[in-house]
C-alpha cells in the first residue's frame, strides 16, 4: 500500500485518489495500494447494486452481488488491462454473477417496460429519453404502453437486456458490446432491429389517434 500522507480528517493521497482516473486505480491496486479499491467502491457501489438490482428484483441478493462484485475485481487485478475502461469490466463482472445467480434459482425472467419505466423515471415524472431513438417516446397512452410492454415481454431475453443497458442503464453502444462480449456494430444493429419491431408492433395504435 502507498505510504505517504495518510493524516486524520483527510488527507493529500485521499486527494490525489478521488482525482485520479478508474484504470489509474486499478494500476495501483494491481500494484498493492488497497486505498485505490476503497475509492473505486465509493465510486461504484451504488450503481452496481442498482444493476444487479435490474436482474435480480431482490434487495438483499442484490446487495450481496454487489459485494460479490468488488471481491471478484480484487481477485482480478491483476489480470486487469489499464488501457481499457474500468466501468464496462466491471459491470460484466456484475452480470455474469447475476446470470449465475438467476440460473441457479432457475428464475430467469426480465423485467416489463413498466417495471423499466418506474425505475428511470426523473423527478419531474418524465421517462428518461435517450438523444436518439428509445423506446419511452413510444409510451404516449396508456394503450400504446400496454402494447410497448406485451411487444417487449415477447422479445427474447438478450434483446431486453440490450434495451436495458442502452435505455435505463444509459450506457453507449461500445459499452454494451463490452458487457455482452459483442462487438460495438453488431449491438448497434441489433438494437435498431429491435427497436424497429418495437414501432412496427404499436403501429396500429398510433393510426388509431
Amino acid at each position: 500500500m502507498g505510504s505517504t500522507g495518510t493524516q486524520p480528517g483527510g488527507s493529500p493521497m485521499d486527494d490525489t485518489l478521488e482525482a485520479t482516473n478508474d484504470e489509474y486505480l486499478m494500476g495501483q491496486l494491481s500494484a498493492g495500494d488497497d486505498e485505490a479499491l476503497v475509492e473505486l467502491v465509493k465510486r461504484y457501489q451504488n450503481d452496481v447494486f442498482r444493476f444487479s438490482l435490474h436482474y435480480l428484483k431482490n434487495v438483499e441478493v442484490a446487495k450481496e452481488m454487489a459485494q460479490e462484485t468488488f471481491l471478484r475485481v480484487y481477485t482480478a487485478r491483476d489480470r486487469f488491462d489499464v488501457t481499457r475502461k474500468f466501468k464496462p469490466w466491471l459491470l460484466c463482472i456484475a452480470r455474469n454473477l447475476c446470470l449465475n445467480e438467476l440460473k441457479r434459482k432457475k428464475t430467469v425472467q426480465m423485467e416489463t417496460l413498466e417495471s423499466y419505466a418506474s425505475s428511470a423515471r426523473e423527478e419531474s415524472g418524465n421517462v428518461l429519453q435517450a438523444p436518439e431513438d428509445g423506446p419511452a417516446e413510444l409510451v404516449m397512452t396508456h394503450e400504446r404502453h400496454s402494447a410497448l410492454m406485451a411487444a417487449l415481454d415477447r422479445l427474447p431475453a438478450d434483446s431486453c437486456e440490450m434495451i436495458k443497458l442502452r435505455y435505463f442503464q444509459r450506457l453507449s453502444a461500445r459499452e454494451i458490446a463490452e458487457i455482452m462480449d459483442s462487438t460495438e456494430g453488431a449491438i448497434r444493429t441489433r438494437l435498431h432491429r429491435v427497436l424497429k419491431q418495437l414501432r412496427d408492433s404499436s403501429a396500429h395504435l398510433k393510426e388509431d389517434h
